[in-house]
């Protein structure tokens, strides 16, 4: 195996690290020989190291390292690498999501659909697929949407007569991709339909193993508003040792645990934020992050992506917290950091898509109708665009050629989002969404922005019967939130157009 291994190197160039040689020399012969297959792929120089495995551990499917990975298999993890971005790179981004998400339009099997190119002078009925890049409000009080395609541009026209579409069109927003029916010719078209790319599941999964899935994040760990206390609690039922015995039962039965960004509060966030830091280094404020991760037993998997209070670039997509701020949690054995988004096979092939939710404000901001509601609506809008955050320059975003990051590509199981600090978990199209809570009392940004927290509370979803719970550990007594017998029923979906 020794001789295979470096003969793959020598091959392709790469020398390897003695540490790292060893590690591979302590795996099957099958698993070390994939493992350098990866590393050679994410490898920018020609010595590869024990820190690029260390970083990439959630890539690799086997026995790695003494962690057992085979329950958790990440299906995208996004790693950047540095280079210089010309205008080429933005054209490319826009492109590879129009023809992503017009590809998934076009499997409707629409009639008479048409570019924007081929629309002739004379009146017809037609269908569309745009991207929007402007709209307005008439003289007359008609919503004109200025649209693109690969091919040209056009105007569609909403008449405000049309009250149920009107209304729904004043909700499209920048750059988003849609299906327009319409009437009228390349001078002029009239909307008499739009329709989005919609993420669909024919049919809810249902595993084969009764264990539960927990949800949380926004530990804001180092704040002066954590409360330390209740997490504590929170690990001590998670390891079976308080709650009665009905509330101990299910805790041995929590089997992952998702921990969806700003772990830490962070250094330097926003102005004046010393004033709140109990610890005031982001390397201590992961120590005690460790510290308190490693009190919970070694047989829940811990999947954590990074927020926008982590020590990771501020814009998304977000690469993995690293070693550089974290070495102790990297060495975990039961705990896999991943980017924010990440989407992650758990179970019986349970896909999750975790995402801290940076672009919830953004779209608060261009929609008015989602100011004030739960967080759950703003996860439709998001799954019915197939995208995490469609408007550009809501954040920042260094583009990819290959790819736009941010386009929900395959339809996850189960969606979930951080940063709002209240616990929801409802279902769109059979999509499990779930909001996660936060570890922190109100602070004054959010006493200023009228956000109002609610937490120490933990969604729990049973992989096998679909049950939810919402565990309550704000207070002495731990509680079921809404009841023992809270669970999610989920909306049907016939199996046309779900992808």
């Amino acid at each position: 195996m020794k001789s295979k291994i470096l003969k793959i190197c020598a091959e392709k160039g790469f020398l390897l690290e003695r540490e790292l040689f060893d590690v591979l020399c302590g795996l099957g012969e099958e698993d070390a020989l994939g493992v350098v297959g990866v590393l050679i792929d994410l490898s920018e120089e020609k010595v590869i190291t024990k820190r690029l495995y260390d970083e990439n551990l959630g890539k690799f499917v086997g026995l790695v390292d003494g962690k057992k990975v085979e329950g958790v298999k990440v299906l995208s993890d996004i790693n950047f690498k540095s280079s210089k971005i010309e205008n080429g790179d933005f054209i490319s981004y826009f492109r590879s999501r129009f023809e992503f998400l017009r590809g998934l339009l076009v499997k409707r099997g629409f009639n008479n659909l048409s570019s924007i190119r081929r629309l002739g002078v004379n009146s017809g009925v037609y269908t569309i697929v745009a991207m929007i890049s402007g709209k307005r409000i008439t003289k007359s009080k008609n919503l004109l949407i200025e649209i693109e395609d690969l091919t040209g541009r056009s105007v569609v026209l909403v008449n405000r007569e049309n009250k149920e579409l009107f209304e729904r069109a004043q909700n499209l927003v920048l750059d988003d991709i849609v299906g327009f029916r319409v009437s009228g010719s390349s001078k002029m078209l009239f909307a008499n339909d739009f329709i989005f790319p919609e993420a669909k599941l024919g049919k809810e999964r249902f595993g084969d193993v009764d264990e539960f899935v927990a949800f949380s994040g926004d530990f804001h760990v180092g704040s002066r508003m954590f409360l330390e206390d209740r997490v504590l609690k929170f690990v001590d039922w998670l390891n079976g040792e308080v709650g009665n015995e009905r509330q101990r039962a299910i805790a041995k039965k929590v089997g992952y645990l998702f921990l969806v960004g700003d772990n830490i509060d962070g250094v330097g966030i926003y102005p004046g934020q010393e004033k709140f830091l109990k610890i005031k280094s982001c390397r201590a404020q992961y120590r005690k992050l460790e510290e308190i991760l490693r009190k919970i037993r070694k047989d829940v998997l811990i999947v954590m992506c990074p927020g926008q209070n982590d020590a990771v670039w501020l814009g998304e997509p977000q690469a993995a917290i690293s070693d550089k701020w974290a070495p102790g949690l990297v060495g975990m054995e039961n705990l896999f950091l991943v980017s924010n988004p990440c989407e992650v096979e758990i179970g019986s092939g349970f896909r999750v898509l975790m995402y801290h939710g940076a672009s919830i404000n953004g779209f608060i901001a261009e929609m008015p109708k989602l100011r004030g509601v739960k967080v759950s609506k703003i996860m439709e809008e998001i799954l019915r665009r197939r995208h995490l955050a469609p408007i550009y320059g809501i954040m920042d975003y260094i583009p990819r050629k290959e790819k736009d990051d941010l386009v929900i590509e395959s339809v996850p199981d189960i969606f979930v989002v951080g940063d709002r600090h209240r616990a929801e978990v409802e279902s769109y199209n059979n999509v499990l969404m779930v909001s996660t809570s936060c570890w922190q009392s109100i602070t004054p940004f959010e006493e200023r922005v009228g956000n109002k927290p609610d937490p120490c509370k933990v969604p729990l979803f049973n992989l096998k019967t679909r049950e939810v719970k919402i565990v309550d550990f704000s207070d002495s007594e731990i509680k079921w939130d809404e009841g023992d017998d809270l669970i999610c029923k989920l909306e049907g979906c016939d199996n046309e157009n779900c992808d």
